[in-house]
């Protein structure tokens, strides 16, 4: 896992989230990366305070039934892990 986590701290975002907020759009999309790679990387856009960020997180993780990975300014890892 920490090869993954690595990895896609390298590459850019996959989802922004902007101006228009978390929207059920943005939402699907998200569960649909998940679904797929576990894991996802979310910009939170120019117009959204950096501070807001944690809560966004937080709130989106919650939405996907998601852990959160890492926050680092406006961008954070989010994924899903199942334990047998």
């Amino acid at each position: 896992m920490k090869e993954t986590i690595n990895r896609i701290r390298q590459e850019p975002p996959k989802i922004r989230i902007g101006k228009k907020g978390i929207t059920e759009g943005i939402i699907q999309e998200i569960r649909i990366i998940l679904k797929k790679d576990k894991i996802v990387k979310i910009k939170c856009l120019q117009s959204i305070p950096t501070k807001s960020t944690k809560a966004i997180a937080k709130n989106v993780s919650e939405l996907t039934n998601s852990k959160i990975i890492e926050i680092r300014g406006k961008t954070f890892i989010l994924g899903i892990f199942h334990t047998k």
